[in-house]
């Protein structure tokens, strides 16, 4: 019995592939090249086969009666063989001719069928979006089925970046990011929406502090911080002024750690109804009080050689009304 790859080398002379037998590749091309040298002919040929006409032939083709005949005798002549017994102005096929015509029909429908197919198929066009892992993963991933059901023909390509690329970089068509780090690289961003924060923790956090909670007072919580202790800081600078409880805590680099944390029960975390509406929704956090701060805007920009394209309008379209 032979192993599989005993015949893999092209010097053996035995591959059944035409790429490692240059004789067979030769010929096969050869014979693709005198093919296609006659593939008016051959078109003429099935039109007068299929109406068993010349003149019907020559209507269909745009071409005159003789033309097609001419194109005919050049086939029969590449063949060797006759293709039409001639008797005045009406031609019948020969046996050969009706053995191959059924199949040279099929053939021609079936390159018209996949170019109709090509034809008709929708191109895809794809955006390079590139944006804040929080957003990416929280907002934009779980959105991203509404906007393919509104574009089909438009494909996401979403990436998550801590920083947001710079502006000459060509790295994204659109960029989603914090407004303190998107506009220092890109002057042209606008605003999208503001994250707005309130207390809010886990529901199993707020049944071990069920007391605390109840009376309000956030000061001697845990607390979950995200980009360090800044956005506590300002919570507690306008609400209570004075506490020291925001030095406190466990920090995370990512907002998404952050959230993590906290409906894993590690503390009370400053959330908002966008990225964390689903958490919200399912009773994942939980509210614990309405005193609100800012955190930051989220911007977007967008590439400068894709602006007018209209898939990147229409990415910037669908956005707005998301976040209005």
């Amino acid at each position: 019995m032979s192993n599989r790859g005993e015949n893999s080398n092209p010097a053996s002379g035995s591959s059944r592939f035409p790429n490692d037998c240059p004789q067979r590749s030769l010929r096969l091309r050869s014979i693709i090249v005198r093919a296609t040298s006659f593939l008016n002919a051959i078109r003429a040929f099935e039109a007068a086969a299929r109406h068993e006409s010349f003149a019907k032939a020559a209507a269909e083709l745009r071409v005159s009666h003789t033309v097609v005949s001419r194109h005919v005798r050049n086939l029969e002549h590449w063949l060797s063989t006759g293709l039409f017994v001639r008797s005045g102005n009406r031609v019948a096929l020969t046996d050969d001719a009706r053995m191959i015509a059924p199949k040279i029909t099929a053939a021609f429908l079936a390159i018209d069928e996949s170019f109709e197919g090509l034809r008709s198929a929708p191109r895809k066009t794809r955006i390079r979006v590139t944006a804040e892992p929080a957003f990416a993963t929280r907002w934009l991933r779980r959105h991203a089925h509404a906007f393919r059901a509104e574009y089909p023909n438009i494909e996401i390509d979403l990436t998550a970046s801590r920083s947001p690329p710079g502006r000459e970089s060509g790295a994204a068509d659109v960029v989603i990011h914090f407004e303190q780090r998107l506009q220092a690289r890109n002057p042209h961003a606008r605003r999208l929406f503001p994250i707005d924060a309130f207390p809010a923790c886990s529901a199993g956090f707020l049944r071990s502090h069920v007391q605390v909670a109840a009376a309000g007072d956030i000061r001697t919580l845990p607390l979950v911080h995200d980009h360090g202790l800044d956005i506590w800081r300002e919570w507690f600078t306008r609400y209570e002024p004075g506490c020291e409880a925001w030095r406190n805590g466990r920090v995370y680099s990512d907002l998404s750690l952050a959230i993590d944390a906290a409906v894993d029960g590690e503390g009370v975390i400053l959330a908002d109804d966008i990225l964390c509406a689903r958490e919200l929704e399912t009773g994942a956090l939980v509210r614990l009080d309405d005193r609100i701060v800012r955190c930051t805007w989220y911007c977007v920009a967008f590439d400068d050689a894709v602006v007018s394209d209209p898939a990147i309008a229409a990415f910037a379209s669908w956005l707005d009304r998301q976040v209005r």
